[in-house]
């Protein structure tokens, strides 16, 4: 499981999925991301906490087999935990 304690956390996922895409063809995907991870230093937490939401759920949906099973998994986990903390809000 990926587990996300803070927002540096999910930054660091962020500047690691965005390179990942990129490099397996999906430069659109790849942009969303990292358009998100630019948010962490210029917006509240809130405001990148849920474009990152937004970004990933978006990988997910799009991602058509580009990351593995593995990488899918975490994806999810982070989904997961971002969800839950919105709903603790």
């Amino acid at each position: 499981m990926k587990v996300m304690s803070d927002n540096r956390d999910l930054y660091e996922y962020l500047l690691f999925l965005a390179p990942l895409l990129k490099q397996r063809g999906s430069t659109e995907l790849s942009e969303i991301v990292q358009f998100a991870s630019r948010l962490v230093s210029t917006f509240p937490d809130t405001e990148f906490l849920g474009e990152s939401r937004l970004a990933l759920k978006r990988v997910l949906d799009q991602e058509n087999g580009i990351l593995n099973d593995q990488e899918r998994t975490d994806l999810c986990d982070v989904l997961k935990q971002l969800d839950s903390a919105f709903n603790r809000r």
